[in-house]
């Protein structure tokens, strides 16, 4: 029997769990399991191979570390704040769009702020006060503060349960804090790999609801999915027997029409996620789990 609180499982891979909530497992689960190794003789080692480097010779002898790092926090307080603005922002967009959105859009934002991290390092950092490694999910939150607020940007917090904040003006804030942090003198790799995070969220939920269009990125993902099709239709037996579909009534049972799909986004800018219906916010849950 899975163990659970609070009615959730406790298991980073269960498919019952909402992402936001796995992603919070397994970075809690690997900062334990690192704190405990750090205690080791061969500890430290390890953890170096696993956090991210900017620097070239380096990163082609660990290209792992370039998706360790994101699961990886120097304490717990570095943990605790991620985590806190991933759970209260996170849940929001998920809910949206649905779970593997939420991993393509938290991944996609780690491994892009490592990248501008270590473009902006070769550029203007790289000295020989020696290499600074980066460990935290914070490129990946930062994706996803960003990219809800882009999403609904008129959605409303309630600040210390009194203050009602549309969530343009959080994100608004985050990117103006992590701009000043960069150009500061403290932590600023950790900045700038939020600012790469931030960047790609962007772009990643403009692209997705089709407002910008990427070159390359649609046709990449076309061409993986004709061959994960074609590789499957080689590889599965022959049948037998025939079974008759009813298409329209699956159409329309699980396939929300595009057209109302956008009708309630733009009813969710305009007045925020709070104003839809039961059932708007059913039509959308469905179409974000496709």
């Amino acid at each position: 029997m899975a163990m659970t609180f609070l009615g959730s499982e406790l298991n980073p891979m269960s498919k019952n769990n909402k992402a936001i909530l796995n992603i919070v497992l397994w970075c809690s689960m690997v900062w334990l399991f690192l704190a405990i190794l750090g205690k080791t003789a061969i500890g430290g080692l390890i953890i170096s191979k696993l956090a991210f480097t900017p620097a070239l010779p380096n990163f082609l002898y660990q290209p792992w570390s370039i998706f360790t790092y994101i699961f990886m926090h120097y304490d717990f307080w570095h943990l605790f704040s991620n985590m806190l603005w991933l759970f209260f922002i996170g849940v929001i967009l998920e809910d949206l769009t649905g779970k593997i959105y939420i991993w393509k859009l938290f991944i996609g934002g780690g491994i892009f702020g490592a990248l501008f991290y270590s473009i902006i390092y070769y550029l203007f950092l790289n000295t020989s006060d020696g290499i600074p490694q980066m460990v935290g999910a914070s490129a990946g939150v930062s994706a996803i503060i960003i990219g809800t607020a882009v999403f609904t940007p008129h959605y409303r917090l309630m600040l210390f349960g009194i203050l009602p904040v549309e969530l343009f003006w959080i994100a608004f804030l985050r990117v103006l804090f992590d701009i000043f942090g960069a150009v500061g003198t403290m932590n600023q790799g950790g900045f700038l790999s939020h600012i790469g995070g931030e960047i790609f969220g962007l772009l990643f939920v403009l692209h997705t609801r089709g407002t910008l269009h990427i070159p390359m990125v649609d046709e990449i993902a076309d061409l993986f999915k004709k061959r994960t099709a074609n590789s499957y239709s080689k590889s599965k037996p022959s049948r037998t027997t025939s079974v008759n579909i009813n298409r329209d009534f699956l159409d329309t049972k699980f396939k929300p029409d595009q057209k109302e799909i956008d009708r309630i986004l733009d009813k969710i800018n305009q007045s925020g996620y709070e104003s839809l219906t039961k059932g708007e916010k059913e039509t959308l849950f469905k179409a974000g789990d496709k």
